[in-house]
């Protein structure tokens, strides 16, 4: 899971590569982070000239509150607004220097919050198909797991193939023979190209959840590994169009570079995974179910995080 997470802060330094296309404030939400005006004095020209060119190489400072940041993977269906096919929430608290990570089961069983006054208990992945978008998508998580959501990032399954292809493809073992949507993997060492890397991360017909997270992150660590290479640099004419456009957030420019900057600073052993525990439930669809006590125990280690000092 701590591979979503560096995928993540991937997309992010992409996304700091050039300026961000606004893509509509959530008006509910925390504004966005306002960088620190310097002190003004007065100075010669030759030194105003020379701060204006070292003015584009200042680092923005750490983030200094805790922020809480939604990540949701949309598979983008024909005739249909599509579906969230991963959800993930983080909590960034610069003040025990933790990153804390959930992984939201996309068939946990919660009640939807779908804008106008519509509510409906359903699998949360489908907020966003049958509400408006990332806002119900928003609110059903909030209301879900009892604490503010101050910013989000949505990418779509199109995007991530396409970025997989531009970085030129990438390398996985492959833990057992299997076949998924016309693509055939066998055991041992392959290289995927964009479709393929989809595929192998999409599959749930051979195993479980559990199975299709371990690919997951096989894919998003090689990813990451690409992502810091020089070679990864010289394609970012390419890659950066494609980030813009098949990625929604409304975190500003200077946000994301607070949270890259800070994120990068972090380890492993700095980072907190959560896993929430349900039971399955059968009936004219599959639903898990998360017990009130699971949920509790969630909500409060999630607003410790958010409210610590």
């Amino acid at each position: 899971m701590y591979r979503w997470v560096s995928f993540f802060v991937a997309i992010l330094a992409l996304l700091t590569g050039g300026v961000l296309l606004s893509q509509g404030t959530r008006d509910d939400v925390h504004p966005p982070i306002t960088p620190a005006q310097p002190e003004h004095r007065q100075t010669s020209d030759k030194e105003t000239t020379s701060q204006n060119t070292r003015s584009q190489l200042i680092l923005p400072t750490p983030v200094k509150k805790p922020v809480s940041v939604l990540l949701m993977g949309v598979d983008r269906r024909k005739n249909d607004k599509g579906r969230t096919d991963a959800i993930m929430l983080i909590i960034l608290n610069p003040r025990n220097e933790r990153l804390t990570l959930l992984n939201i089961p996309r068939d946990a069983k919660a009640q939807l919050h779908l804008g106008g006054g519509r509510q409906r208990w359903d699998k949360i992945n489908h907020a966003y198909a049958l509400g408006n978008g990332v806002k119900s998508t928003v609110q059903t998580v909030e209301s879900f797991l009892n604490i503010p959501v101050h910013h989000y990032l949505k990418m779509d399954m199109a995007g991530f193939r396409r970025i997989v292809d531009q970085m030129g493809g990438v390398d996985v073992q492959v833990p057992k023979t299997f076949s998924y949507k016309g693509q055939h993997f066998h055991k041992g060492s392959m290289h995927l190209n964009g479709i393929q890397a989809l595929a192998y991360i999409r599959d749930r017909t051979g195993g479980s959840d559990y199975d299709r997270h371990i690919r997951q992150q096989q894919v998003l660590r090689e990813l990451w590994k690409q992502s810091t290479q020089a070679s990864t640099m010289l394609k970012l004419r390419d890659i950066i169009p494609t980030v813009f456009h098949h990625v929604e957030t409304d975190l500003s420019p200077w946000d994301i570079w607070r949270m890259v900057s800070t994120l990068r600073t972090l380890s492993p052993n700095q980072m907190q995974v959560l896993h929430m525990k349900g039971v399955d439930e059968w009936s004219n669809h599959y639903y898990l179910v998360i017990p009130q006590n699971e949920q509790k125990r969630i909500q409060n280690i999630l607003r410790q995080e958010l409210e610590s000092n």
